[in-house]
């Protein structure tokens, strides 16, 4: 077996571990904040209406983690990984913590930009660079495809959501609509994934789920 052929092997093991759509679903959860917040703001103010969905994240990943260890884990094993998924996840650490100051530094500009009135069309742009950028990283160095379609979803509806801002057809620059639609659209892919992946493995108790291992 070539090391292009262990490769594709592990490839495969890291996405039936990894890759069962829950995490979809955390990453709608974020998504649907851009949907809510804004008609939230109106009343709780720009901070809370943000800072509101903290719990709500934390609950989410808290319930994702419980179902990935009652019900993902019983059926596909515990997965060690190799050398070569450990040294990319560390590439992927670092890139990702160079990225998020880089939008960091995108976002204290925009900010400014709006003060001095120079926000539209600045902030939707760089939001949908950002979002393409981002998940493009991610898709990448976790070898999701979909991931990249999330981010070209989500900077096209933002685009597409102030589009119909400026025309007056949705308020807050269409984020309650380009975002909730895309938060439910990942959503229900991620379902879809957890459940052909149970659907696939089957109940427990079925038949064996070895731990896969990458040496």
């Amino acid at each position: 077996m070539t090391s292009d052929d262990l490769k594709a092997a592990e490839r495969r093991v890291f996405r039936t571990a990894v890759d069962h759509g829950l995490w979809d679903v955390f990453l709608a959860s974020m998504v649907a904040m851009l949907a809510i917040a804004p008609l939230l703001s109106e009343t709780m103010g720009d901070f809370w209406s943000s800072a509101v969905f903290l719990p709500v994240y934390a609950g989410v990943y808290l319930a994702i983690r419980l179902i990935r260890e009652h019900v993902v884990v019983p059926r596909v094993g515990l997965v060690q990984f190799g050398s070569y998924r450990k040294n990319r996840l560390r590439r992927f650490t670092v890139v990702m913590l160079t990225f998020n100051v880089v939008a960091l530094v995108l976002g204290i500009i925009a900010a400014i930009a709006v003060q001095r009135g120079m926000g539209v069309p600045f902030i939707p742009i760089v939001f949908a660079l950002i979002v393409l950028v981002g998940l493009s990283l991610v898709a990448y160095f976790l070898e999701i495809p979909r991931v990249f379609l999330y981010g070209v979803l989500l900077a096209v509806a933002s685009l597409i959501g102030e589009w119909l801002f400026r025309r007056g057809y949705v308020s807050h620059h269409g984020y309650p609509v380009a975002a909730g639609v895309s938060a439910g659209v990942i959503a229900a892919i991620g379902l879809i994934k957890f459940a052909l992946l149970i659907r696939r493995h089957g109940p427990v108790g079925d038949g064996p789920s070895p731990a896969a291992r990458d040496g």
